[in-house]
């Protein structure tokens, strides 16, 4: 027989808040039945946390001498009348209490769909289903306000253990004293869990142990605990191994005890659960014009799951080390004195200002968990640059964020190369990838498209966060990186390589490299075919995509040829079926943002393309900055926020943020997704 079973009936010795005849401070107005100040004390509590328990608890304690008598107004009005509580759901009838009498109303079952500021939204999943909180046939909360009333006029204690969301429909019908009667009982003392741990005294205190310092959010309420013991008990091995026994025990709250429906959608309501989710947008940085609402602890370990901190992804481009970098300050003062006076207003590119810019984001808790690079890495494959960049993305990683959702082995930086990574004086090598290999060897720790791999088949494509429901597609349009734009130019450089550089030695591959330098090039891009036949659907997935060259055109005029990808229509045709959410790109040094929709597809999907501002170049029309993206998950939905942020007068300054749902049609406010996400675009 099971020693823990977080659903079982009151059973007065497993009792660990009211143990034999102690009452707990907080709960002794409710057994010495003083009156309240309003009609009645609000006993607040989330669905799961032990109302029930705690109502029989009251009434053992308050014994035979003093009366109690509890009802839930869930069983109907026959019932209720029985009991002499009908005024409670609006009847006539005067209350047959005793005076001195505590009534314990302990499933208020409110009604939702006259209150229109508490009301679920028709297609928030908690309006649907028998036991949602827009269930008809419920109590008017005005009537039982009022029978509250009669209930402590005729002298007797009303109490009723309401959830948030009861709270919030009956507290304003209590009169203007109701806030001083609202009791939340605190989180579970180190005794009780003591007390809970004592059934299983061989192991289960090694388990509370275990918990407090590392998962302390299961010991706040007696069924977290009990469910945390139940999983331990049935899964010995998890005992020695947080991590892995809170992940078990979120998933039985999850599958057996619907804990977040009840928890989440019933328990709260739509003002809980907006403030809730504006939080969190908050806490990334991003602010929401959501009203607050008192809400119950954000730590919640199966809403922390459900609902985890959003996701930060900085996407960065065109750093070109190596290259011409703009200048955080003008020196025009050359002197030994001008250039101490640089030093000490910040002197340097903004590469080294977007590091310090991390730091600090580190320092506010807002440093991004992921980083994705979309090519142009160095301004010319030299190994000196290709050093300089790797330890550069190296001081990077060192500032990026955890999240519960990343993995250990996660990767947190991901590459795309560009066309100035790629190799040009190797272009009319007898390899077509040998142009690609010094970016494979310099970057090899880091995830990228493999441009180097002649097989498509065999390259890297997604780099897959499971637990976040994320994948990251990498792609290379680099591929012909580096192709001189005349044939003369070819047979040129052919008629060189046979003539001079027949012994192949250093000196003469730098001179190889300068002749190339003067070819005029065509650096298209395109993305190989065999690639694109590889992109697929994942349900329960949001999918963003990486690469250099833009998808379309953006709003700047460049004439030049091959300055976006040659198969850009093929693209964005197969990326849009694969349900891809959005497409990054650098190239144009531009913060660019649009949003494409194929009609007449099969499956209707809206896929958004942002280009950020080149990070270190000082070629480019626009200050250098870099694009925020953050992805918010909810279960298995998501929600996406993206701006653009750039570096200007020495500070960083974010942009407006365009907030959407995967492949929806339109932008959604961020005040809305914080309102009730909507349905996921299938």
């Amino acid at each position: 027989m099971s020693l823990y079973r977080p659903s079982r009936a009151y059973q007065r010795e497993l009792d660990v808040r009211f143990p034999g005849d102690h009452v707990p401070g907080w709960a002794r107005p409710l057994v010495e039945g003083q009156l309240p100040n309003s009609a009645a004390w609000l006993v607040e509590l989330p669905r799961r946390a032990g109302k029930t328990w705690l109502a029989h608890a009251v009434e053992r304690a308050r014994g035979d001498d003093r009366p109690s008598r509890r009802v839930d107004l869930r069983s109907g009005p026959e019932a209720v009348r029985r009991r002499g509580l009908l005024c409670l759901r609006g009847g006539k009838q005067a209350p047959g209490v005793p005076e001195g009498c505590v009534v314990l109303v302990d499933e208020p079952a409110l009604a939702r769909d006259g209150d229109r500021t508490a009301r679920a939204p028709a297609h928030d999943p908690a309006a649907t289903g028998p036991t949602g909180p827009a269930a008809r046939g419920g109590v008017d909360p005005a009537a039982l306000a009022a029978g509250l009333a009669q209930v402590r006029d005729a002298g007797a204690v009303p109490v009723v253990l309401a959830t948030p969301a009861e709270q919030l429909l009956l507290a304003p019908h209590l009169g203007a004293d109701a806030p001083k009667d609202v009791l939340r009982p605190p989180p579970l003392g180190a005794g009780e869990c003591a007390r809970m741990a004592a059934r299983a005294p061989d192991w289960a205190p090694g388990v509370v142990d275990l918990l407090r310092a590392a998962e302390p959010a299961w010991l706040h309420t007696p069924f977290l605990l009990e469910l945390a013991l139940q999983t331990a008990e049935e899964h010995p091995a998890l005992r020695t191994d947080a991590a892995r026994l809170a992940t078990a025990a979120y998933e039985e709250a999850c599958g057996r005890h619907q804990y977040v429906p009840q928890w989440f959608h019933d328990g709260l309501a739509a003002p809980h659960r907006a403030a809730l989710r504006a939080r969190r947008w908050r806490d990334a940085g991003v602010d929401v014009a959501v009203r607050d609402a008192h809400t119950p602890p954000a730590d919640d370990p199966v809403l922390v799951r459900h609902l985890p901190d959003v996701l930060r992804i900085h996407h960065i481009t065109d750093l070109h080390h190596g290259g011409g970098l703009r200048a955080n300050v003008d020196a025009k003062d050359t002197s030994q004195a001008g250039q101490r006076l640089a030093e000490l207003a910040g002197a340097g590119s903004p590469l080294d200002a977007y590091l310090e810019h991390v730091r600090q984001l580190a320092g506010q808790g807002r440093a991004p968990h992921l980083v994705i690079a979309t090519g142009d890495l160095v301004n010319r494959p030299v190994d000196a640059d290709g050093e300089t960049a790797l330890g550069w993305l190296r001081a990077l990683e060192t500032h990026l964020a955890d999240h519960p959702d990343l993995r250990p082995g996660d990767p947190r930086v991901l590459l795309t190369g560009g066309n100035h990574d790629v190799s040009w004086e190797l272009c009319l090598d007898a390899d077509p990838q040998a142009r690609h290999r010094w970016f494979a060897d310099v970057f090899a720790g880091y995830p990228h498209p493999d441009l180097h791999e002649p097989d498509p088949a065999a390259r890297r494509l997604y780099v897959t966060y499971p637990d976040a429901g994320l994948r990251v597609a990498l792609l290379g349009t680099a591929e012909s990186g580096g192709e001189p734009a005349h044939d003369r130019d070819r047979e040129r450089l052919a008629r060189f390589r046979e003539e001079y550089v027949a012994a192949a030695d250093a000196a003469d591959d730098e001179a190889v490299r300068r002749l190339v330098l003067d070819f005029e090039r065509h650096d298209p891009g395109v993305l190989a075919r065999g690639v694109l036949d590889r992109l697929t659907r994942e349900p329960g997935y949001v999918t963003l995509a990486a690469l250099h060259h833009p998808l379309s055109p953006v709003p700047a005029v460049e004439i030049a040829p091959y300055s976006g990808v040659v198969n850009a229509g093929q693209a964005k045709w197969t990326l849009a079926d694969a349900a891809t959410s959005l497409v990054l790109h650098g190239h144009t040094h531009l913060g660019f943002t649009a949003a494409e929709r194929l009609l007449g597809t099969a499956r209707p999907w809206t896929t958004r393309i942002a280009g950020a501002p080149a990070l270190g170049s000082r070629e480019s029309d626009e200050r250098n900055g870099y694009n925020q993206v953050f992805v918010a998950r909810e279960g298995g939905e998501h929600a996406l926020a993206l701006r653009t942020v750039r570096y200007e007068a020495g500070a960083w300054t974010p942009g407006p943020p365009i907030a959407f749902h995967p492949g929806a049609p339109d932008e959604t406010p961020l005040r809305a997704i914080c309102a009730a996400p909507a349905p996921a675009v299938r």
